[in-house]
């Protein structure tokens, strides 16, 4: 691990050369953009990354040393091509990371194995119709019966839940204590399983990975389906949150990078008024103040990775480097949009799906209210 953060070790800068190596030969931009426009999972690219062993990033015992530092590395690269790629990515090394954590060998061997061959895939299932950031108050329920567990109740945008070979992450309490978060519990629940029911939510963005509801009615799962013990759910979703935050923030810049380097290249090249458009200061200076904001942003994300590689608190941290990034690209995509005019609205690039990808930045991981409270609740801020 580099002593300076801010400078990539050379086990860093090689996995991003090689990530964007991979991501330019199995996503080129035009066919990131028919992916987004048919709905359709790039099934070959997950293996490539298999094949390669980037999930063995997180798959050791033994953390690697600067994982969250190459992880952030990783993601940019994938994140240029899209961020929804990033969100499949995330879901896959959140899982195998949770299972290394929480689960046990039989676990790890039934659920892990096949994301690690490229097989199989993650994904988790937190929010219900009436519960979004509250993530303790769900009322999915796991009932103790002969032979395992019996779990009734509706989840709601589960991204990629859809995806054959899928299996969830999910969140159901276990009883009524008075204390909702001591009767939280994550079940291991493929998405073919016996009782559930999946169904496709139309969505503005996320076409690649597609957004789902699912439907749960007598689903009988074994006892073995139970990660960790019926009352550490809130304790695995807090600890994944940390390092999901970190990535996903890592590719939300990557999209920012990318979103203006083809609006530059497009200023570069339009002509108005018998000058390039990148002559008038009304479209570089919006472009420049952008384009600072990502490195600052690229700052946060990098302090949260060091922290967490040195096992230091970053709770704070990566929470104000989601924020900074979610916003940003939001912004970004939007003025890129602006600059481009009808080019920007036509769907002959992946502008338009990094716009709408953009919208749910924001939201994703928490979105910016939330956070922005928990951050003045870290300031001293007092709620009476």
């Amino acid at each position: 691990m580099s002593a300076n953060p801010f400078i990539e070790t050379e086990d860093q800068e090689q996995l991003r050369a090689t990530a964007r190596a991979v991501i330019a030969r199995h996503a080129p931009q035009r066919d990131v953009r028919i992916w987004d426009e048919e709905g359709s999972y790039p099934e070959h690219l997950y293996r490539e990354i298999a094949k390669l062993g980037w999930y063995g990033i997180v798959a050791d015992d033994e953390p690697v040393e600067g994982m969250a530092g190459l992880l952030i590395a990783l993601c940019e690269e994938v994140g240029r091509a899209s961020s929804d790629l990033v969100a499949l990515l995330n879901l896959n090394i959140s899982g195998i990371r949770d299972l290394i954590r929480w689960g046990t060998l039989e676990q790890q061997e039934k659920f892990a194995q096949p994301v690690l061959r490229g097989d199989g895939r993650f994904s988790i299932a937190v929010s219900e119709p009436d519960v979004g950031s509250d993530a303790a108050s769900v009322a999915t329920t796991a009932e103790r019966v002969d032979g395992g567990w019996l779990l009734n109740g509706q989840k709601t945008y589960c991204e990629g839940a859809g995806i054959p070979g899928t299996v969830m992450e999910l969140f159901a309490k276990t009883g009524d204590s008075g204390r909702k978060r001591d009767d939280l519990a994550v079940f291991l629940v493929p998405s073919d399983h016996p009782g559930v029911e999946i169904r496709r939510m139309p969505a503005l963005g996320r076409n690649i990975s597609g957004i789902y509801e699912v439907f749960l009615r007598d689903v009988l799962v074994p006892d073995e389906a139970l990660l960790g013990g019926p009352g550490q759910g809130w304790q695995i979703l807090k600890e994944r949150l940390v390092l999901e935050r970190i990535m996903i923030s890592s590719g939300f810049l990557g999209s920012v990078g990318q979103v203006l380097d083809m609006t530059v290249e497009y200023a570069n090249e339009r002509e108005q008024f018998g000058k390039t458009i990148s002559s008038y200061q009304g479209v570089t200076l919006p472009l420049a103040e952008m384009f600072v904001r990502k490195d600052a942003a690229r700052c946060a994300v990098q302090r949260s990775a060091a922290f967490f590689d040195a096992g230091l608190p970053c709770e704070t941290e990566s929470t104000m480097a989601k924020f900074l990034c979610g916003q940003i690209y939001a912004e970004a995509s939007a003025l890129a949009v602006q600059m481009q005019g009808a080019y920007g609205y036509v769907r002959d690039h992946t502008l338009p799906m990094h716009h709408s990808d953009g919208i749910i930045a924001r939201v994703v991981a928490g979105p910016p209210s939330v956070q922005l409270n928990f951050i003045a609740r870290s300031m001293g801020l007092r709620a009476h």
